[in-house]
């Protein structure tokens, strides 16, 4: 069956900044960098594994992306993500 009850559901995009400002491709597809926050104008894409440095996070809508430290978005997924190195 089906709930949204707060005790079980946990949100799907990071609100926070992590502590030593790294963060860790999970998705085995890699993610994409953008110039825009809004994800237009694609610069790279970073493969499994890749350390990041971030500056921000950047919420746009009902979304959070960061702000990595060349300037360029990612998004703030935690299925795509993770905060810390590994």
């Amino acid at each position: 069956y089906i709930t949204a009850n707060r005790r079980y559901v946990a949100p799907v995009y990071y609100r926070s900044l992590p502590k030593a400002k790294n963060i860790t491709v999970i998705s085995k597809n890699g993610v994409n960098a953008y110039r825009t926050e809004s994800f237009k104008g694609k610069l790279k894409h970073y493969k499994l594994g890749t350390h990041l440095k971030v500056k921000k996070i950047v919420n746009y809508h009902l979304t959070s992306r960061y702000l990595l430290m060349n300037g360029s978005y990612i998004t703030g997924n935690k299925k795509l993500i993770i905060q810390g190195n590994y």
